[in-house]
């Protein structure tokens, strides 16, 4: 059966663990900006909020890019990065609607999540649960919009507030 992953901006203590563990399995080293997954924190409301590749059906990632170096799957919706292909122009992360691309610190290829192929290490680093990787179906397809639906909403009304 298919799988998705949940994200609970409600339960992120904005611990960043689950970006540690991401950057570690992935860049071999414990550094949050080397993570396909960002937190944002804002303390003085005890919020975390979790920006991360959605998988999402518009791509515009994909779309976005002159060189194609990003590929999505059609069955499992996990964008692939052909790194020298990559020119590190960016134009994948200003096309994210979700916030969940950045550039690699010094190489500038794009940081994705791929759901570490189906098995992510994020999850079982997550200390209050916020991440949780489950079976699809029309429950957990529903759960997941509703999720992400209100973390862009915060984020949306956080980021205004800063400007």
């Amino acid at each position: 059966m298919a799988k998705l992953l949940l994200v609970d901006m409600d339960k992120c203590t904005g611990c960043k663990q689950c970006s540690l563990a991401c950057s570690l399995t992935k860049e071999d080293l414990f550094d949050p900006h080397r993570s396909r997954i960002k937190i944002m924190k804002r303390e003085e409301i005890a919020l975390g909020i979790q920006l991360l590749c959605e998988q999402c059906e518009a791509h515009p990632c994909v779309d976005s890019c002159p060189e194609k170096a990003l590929e999505r799957d059609k069955k499992t919706g996990i964008i692939s990065v052909y790194k020298d292909s990559c020119t590190g122009c960016g134009n994948c992360v200003d096309a994210c609607p979700y916030h969940g691309i950045g550039l690699h610190p010094e190489k500038k290829y794009p940081l994705i999540c791929d759901l570490c192929g189906g098995d992510p290490y994020c999850v079982p680093h997550c200390v209050p649960n916020a991440l949780r990787w489950a079976d699809q179906t029309d429950a957990t397809t529903k759960e997941k919009k509703k999720l992400r639906t209100a973390r862009m909403s915060m984020y949306r009304e956080i980021t205004k507030e800063a400007v």
